[in-house]
């Protein structure tokens, strides 16, 4: 009976395994490939391809580092292997495979899986790392990477700061992270939380005035966008979504665990302090999903839903529009083109 019981549970892991391998053999290529002139920014990842060493060269003293050097770098190296047009699929593919892994890796059971997945394609932050901010999402890929495969954090910490150089962004995680699990791992966990709220006011406060100090491109652009109004309801969904993860989440995976609800915090924090926290967000979402799949109690399928819901209707009321140069209705008559096309290969 025993015998029986563990070929049972091997079985259901290989066709769990082959179930997800086949959806990812799928679901990957068809995201990354999404057209280029579908999406926001995509003509300037294609200037980047075309033009990196002039942009490069545009920049002086200090200023080059905190302005994306090895991003540049990739570009100029890729531009000489493969087509312009192809380089922005190459960025957009390290998100969508590192996540893709990463929610095989930490989901409870393969409905956990799937439901993880469907939130990801619902979630604005998730589908703008994907397809649109194509530099911090390839970063954030292999943030993800680090994450589940190296234990030492002072080997993560020093992956952050490398990335630092393909998107200033990591900077922020860079010095979260060291002083989180580094400096202060020893700390009391309620404790960490209010020391993190303190310190992301204090960064949110100071953000724009910083970014333009050190020539961050990004600091005129948020400074044009510091007008713009936020709402309440992206603030409030994901409050009550830290508040469960905090006192139902896995903590077994104590960094996944901590990472996640520190990254909730400093993004709840600096919502409506900064437009740095959407940035910021864009790479805390992937590791909040992860935690919120890692468990299947009755209770987890019921925020799970919640969540899924929410975000259904925010979709199906064009919440994905901001992320596109092309008109919703062109968008959803190219969009099933595109799916014609794709699986009649």
């Amino acid at each position: 009976m025993k015998i029986d019981n563990n070929w049972k549970f091997t079985y259901l892991q290989v066709i769990n395994f082959l179930i997800i391998s086949l959806v990812g053999i799928l679901y990957i290529p068809f995201i990354t490939l999404m057209p280029n002139d579908w999406f926001r920014d995509r003509d300037n990842y294609l200037i980047y391809a075309n033009m990196a060493s002039i942009i490069k060269d545009k920049y002086e003293g200090i200023s080059l580092y905190f302005n994306e050097p090895i991003f540049l770098l990739i570009n100029d190296k890729l531009s000489l292997y493969f087509d312009v047009e192809i380089i922005p699929h190459i960025f957009s593919f390290f998100l969508v495979f590192s996540f893709f892994i990463g929610l095989a890796y930490y989901s409870k059971n393969i409905l956990m899986f799937f439901l993880g997945l469907i939130l990801s394609i619902l979630i604005p932050y998730m589908l703008q790392s994907e397809l649109v901010v194509l530099r911090q999402g390839m970063a954030t890929g292999i943030f993800i990477i680090s994450f589940l495969l190296v234990k030492n954090d002072k080997i993560i910490a020093a992956v952050l700061f490398f990335l630092a150089f393909i998107h200033s962004i990591f900077f922020i995680f860079f010095i979260f992270f060291i002083l989180n699990f580094i400096f202060f791992s020893k700390i009391d966990f309620k404790v960490k939380l209010s020391l993190n709220f303190i310190l992301m006011a204090t960064v949110s406060i100071f953000s724009i005035l910083l970014a333009q100090f050190f020539g961050l491109r990004q600091g005129d652009e948020y400074q044009q966008n510091m007008e713009v109004s936020r709402g309440g309801g992206a603030f409030l969904l994901f409050f009550v979504l830290a508040i469960y993860l905090y006192l139902f989440g896995e903590k077994k995976n104590k960094k996944l665990y901590e990472f996640s609800l520190i990254g909730l915090v400093m993004f709840l924090t600096a919502y409506f302090l900064t437009p740095i926290s959407g940035r910021l967000f864009n790479t805390i979402i992937p590791f909040v999903l992860f935690l919120l799949i890692s468990r299947a109690r009755l209770q987890d399928y019921l925020m799970v839903s919640i969540v899924l819901i929410v975000f259904l209707f925010l979709f199906l009321n064009g919440s994905y529009n901001d992320l596109l140069v092309i008109h919703e209705l062109e968008a959803k008559e190219e969009f099933l083109e595109y799916c014609r096309d794709f699986f009649s290969l």
